[in-house]
């Protein structure tokens, strides 16, 4: 009488071995690559994210420059002929670098390059510096800004204070079209993942500056 052994032999087993780890393998490669693209992918949201609040920030300001107050101003109105030519060229575009004159919205406090009283009605006058304004009328601080790429960094400089606000900058290309509207071009790189993007944007001005 002949009994027959039931099990695995040696062969089978590493057979089965070599199976499970090229099939772990596939499995760990495929785990890799999706974690590899998910981060690319999450760079590449940051950068978008970034490029968009401080290309949204240049445009507020854009739009905002050379509005001041409720009345068109005149050269009388100002305490200094600097002052004066200033208000003139409240865009100023050099390649790399964008120069606003703006007012600040109320509440603002700190540094200010001059103030414009009002009553929003008959008169209007601009102080030197932040001062306060008589009971009644209307105190508009204003101050001028200056958006430049600096060491690949998109930097913010105002009276008394200079600050980066987007990393990783590879260029900034500023541009004055028509006197109508400005062109900004935006280059950032990533230098873990060596990603590039583009971004671009065209801002209309309501206050269209003098000619350079």
């Amino acid at each position: 009488m002949s009994i027959r052994q039931a099990g695995i032999g040696l062969i089978e087993a590493l057979i089965a071995l070599a199976l499970g780890l090229m099939v772990l393998a596939g499995a760990s490669q495929v785990f890799i690559a999706a974690y590899q693209t998910w981060r690319l992918q999450a760079a590449a949201q940051q950068l978008q994210g970034d490029a968009r609040l401080a290309l949204t920030r240049i445009a507020q300001d854009i739009r905002m420059a050379g509005a001041f107050g409720c009345l068109r101003l005149n050269p009388e109105d100002f305490n200094s002929a600097t002052a004066a030519a200033a208000f003139t060229r409240p865009v100023e575009v050099n390649g790399e670098r964008l120069g606003l004159i703006v007012a600040e919205l109320p509440g603002h406090t700190g540094a200010a390059d001059w103030t414009l009283h009002t009553d929003c009605q008959t008169w209007a006058r601009v102080h030197e510096g932040r001062t306060v304004a008589p009971f009644g009328t209307l105190a508009l601080a204003i101050r001028r800004l200056e958006y430049r790429f600096e060491k690949g960094k998109l930097m913010l400089v105002r009276t008394g204070s200079k600050q980066p606000l987007l990393d990783h900058v590879q260029r900034l290309h500023v541009n004055l079209v028509d006197q109508q509207r400005i062109d900004l071009q935006l280059e950032l790189y990533e230098p873990q993942w060596r990603l590039t993007q583009h971004y671009s944007l065209s801002v209309a001005l309501r206050n269209s500056p003098a000619t350079p």
